[in-house]
């Protein structure tokens, strides 16, 4: 059986928006996967069913999920990206 952290129940999900974000505007801050695979394969998926998850970022506009995204829209061409942003609290 695998051990896994508690989630958090619905009422103390955090909070989330939703929206648009320049990619010039998302910082990708250090990241644990150094290789991120095929790009381009991901980037022709995109540009033919679209971007089916949006990228993730903190109100700040750090990057906290969806880094291969992110790389495929910029080969795409795409100066904003479909985020969900997430308040991350700065601290205990």
């Amino acid at each position: 059986m695998l051990d896994r952290a508690p989630s958090r129940p619905a009422a103390q999900a955090l909070p989330r928006m939703s929206g648009e974000r320049a990619i010039s505007e998302i910082v990708v801050g250090v990241r644990l996967r150094r290789d991120l695979g095929d790009i381009a394969s991901l980037a022709a998926s995109i540009a033919d069913i679209g971007l089916l998850h949006p990228i993730v970022v903190s109100q700040d506009g750090l990057l906290l999920a969806g880094e291969r995204r992110l790389e495929a829209c910029r080969l795409l061409g795409w100066e904003t990206v479909p985020v969900t942003i997430i308040e991350v609290a700065n601290g205990p």
